[in-house]
């Protein structure tokens, strides 16, 4: 009994502080933990937060203050739809867009050529200056409920005014 244990400690003492049985397993670290966060991501989801609502905000006014294109783009199609029997209702619609967009003084009392310059101008065209605002000023002076326009011409029109209510571009009020 007494010569066991005499043997396991010389064992010990004759052993090789080198040899690999002497060698313990690696303690691996915890795992980090993905919550709480650093202080670094707090500031990032605070900046991304205001960054997201200036974006919303933004995105909210454009939608809101293109209202009066959205409903123009609306009465637009019911006129084509209608065709040449309303078409003598374009003119209006094109002068109550540009009311809506721009200051009264500076669009109700333009006419002829002035109006298709601003036509033109707004949306960086040259539609109306070239053939669409005679075909334009055909139709506010033509009496009765003929429109005095072709099918062909009717189309030109059609598709200059589509072109101006979905480019020009409103100044700021």
């Amino acid at each position: 009994y007494g010569m066991c244990s005499v043997t396991t400690a010389v064992d010990n003492m004759n052993s090789d502080p080198a040899s690999l049985q002497n060698l313990n397993d690696i303690v691996l670290p915890a795992p980090v933990a993905w919550w709480p966060p650093a202080p670094g991501w707090y500031v990032v989801a605070v900046v991304l937060a205001v960054l997201t609502a200036w974006w919303c905000i933004r995105v909210f006014r454009h939608w809101r203050a293109n209202a009066y294109r959205r409903a123009a783009l609306r009465s637009f199609a019911a006129i084509k739809a209608g065709g040449m029997e309303q078409a003598q209702e374009l003119p209006a619609l094109l002068k109550r867009t540009a009311l809506s967009a721009w200051p009264r003084e500076q669009v109700a009392a333009l006419s002829g050529a002035q109006w298709h310059a601003f036509l033109d101008g707004t949306a960086s065209i040259k539609r109306f200056t070239a053939n669409a605002g005679t075909l334009l000023d055909r139709l506010v002076y033509t009496e009765g409920g003929d429109s005095g326009l072709t099918a062909g011409e009717f189309d030109q029109l059609c598709e200059a005014i589509a072109c101006w209510l979905k480019r020009h571009r409103a100044e700021a009020r």
